[in-house]
C-alpha cells in the first residue's frame, strides 16, 4: 500500500494545519500515546516571514486539533541554535501553549540521557533531551528549507536533530547522512505536518525567503520528505534515499500517493550554494 502525502496550497497555518490533520485522520495516530511532543522548528531568532522557523499559527492549529479530539497530555518543545525561549515570547509561541493550556520546553535547558542506538552505522549512542525521552510520539512541526550541508534539505527528519542534547548537536553534521540515520533509530516523528508557507532557500539560515504558500502532512517521514524535496526541485538527497533504503519509508515519488495540489503545480526552483546542476535539482518525475 503506498504512503500518503497531503499536498496543500495555504497561506494561513492554523485552518491548514487543523485541515491536514483531520485529512490524515492524525487522532487515530496520536490518541493511543501516552504523551505527545509537539516539536517546532526554531533554528534562528527571525520572524516566521523568513521561512527560517515554524508559523505560530501552524502550532495553534496543531494544539486546536489535538484539544478538539480530546488529546490534552500534550507538551510543545524546541532545541534550536538561538535562544529558543526568546523566540517563544518574540514569535507567539508561548502565548498560543499558554492559551491551550499546554506546557512549552526550551530543550536547550534541559536534561539528557545517553541513549544506545541499536545496529549503529556510525554512532553508537546519542544525548537525547529528557522531555524527549518522557514522550511516546512526536508531532513533528518543521519547516521546508534548504541546507547547504550535507543534509541538502531541511525538513522531517533534519528536524529530529533538536531531540539532541544541544552541546553535542553540530557533531550530526560530521557524517550526516549517517548520522541522522542513527539517530532516526532512537527518535522519530509519528505525524508530519511541514510549514511551508514560507519556504528558504540559498540555506536555512543565511539565504532567501521564498512564497510557497504550501503546506504537507503525512506519518511517513521520508515520503513526506521526498514530496518536499521534489517540491524544491531537490531529488536524489542521500538521506532521503538511505532511510528508505534501511526501511524507515518511502523515498520513491512513483510508489507515494499525492493528495491534494500535484507536486509540479507548486514546484519552485530552490538553490543552495554550492549548488552543481549534475547534482541537484532534476526534473522530478512526478
Amino acid at each position: 500500500m503506498k504512503p500518503v502525502v497531503w499536498l496543500v496550497k495555504a497561506t494561513e497555518g492554523r485552518e491548514a494545519a487543523i485541515r491536514l490533520m483531520g485529512e490524515m485522520n492524525a487522532a487515530e495516530v496520536l490518541r493511543p500515546k501516552a504523551r505527545i511532543l509537539v516539536k517546532l522548528n526554531i533554528t534562528a531568532n527571525l520572524p516566521p516571514e523568513t521561512g527560517v522557523i515554524t508559523f505560530h499559527s501552524v502550532l495553534d492549529g496543531a494544539l486546536a486539533y489535538l484539544a478538539d479530539h480530546g488529546i490534552r497530555n500534550v507538551v510543545v518543545a524546541e532545541g534550536g541554535g538561538d535562544d529558543v525561549s526568546a523566540a517563544f515570547d518574540r514569535f507567539g509561541f508561548r502565548e498560543v501553549a499558554v492559551r491551550h493550556g499546554v506546557p512549552i520546553v526550551d530543550l536547550n535547558r534541559d536534561e539528557a540521557e545517553w541513549v544506545e542506538v541499536p545496529d549503529p552505522l556510525v554512532v553508537p549512542r546519542f544525548s537525547i533531551l529528557k522531555t524527549v525521552r518522557s514522550c511516546d510520539a512526536i508531532l513533528n512541526l518543521p519547516c521546508l528549507k534548504v541546507h547547504n550541508g550535507a543534509a541538502v534539505v531541511t525538513l522531517c527528519m533534519k528536524n529530529m536533530m533538536g531531540c539532541i542534547e544541544r552541546r553535542h548537536r553540530g557533531e550530526m553534521h560530521r557524517d550526516f547522512t549517517n548520522m541522522i540515520i542513527d539517530l532516526l533509530k532512537v527518535v522519530r516523528p509519528t505525524v508530519n505536518v511541514v510549514d511551508g508557507i514560507v519556504g528558504r532557500t540559498w540555506g536555512e539560515i543565511h539565504g532567501e525567503p521564498v512564497g510557497m504558500g504550501v503546506m504537507l502532512a503525512g506519518t511517513d517521514m521520508v515520503a513526506v520528505d521526498a514530496v518536499g524535496a521534489a517540491a524544491m526541485d531537490m531529488l536524489n538527497v542521500p538521506h532521503i534515499e538511505l532511510a528508505a533504503q534501511h526501511g524507515f519509508g518511502v523515498a520513491d515519488l512513483g510508489q507515494i500517493e499525492v493528495r491534494g495540489e500535484p507536486i509540479a503545480s507548486v514546484r519552485r526552483h530552490f538553490r543552495r550554494r554550492g549548488w552543481r546542476a549534475d547534482t541537484w535539482g532534476a526534473e522530478p518525475k512526478a
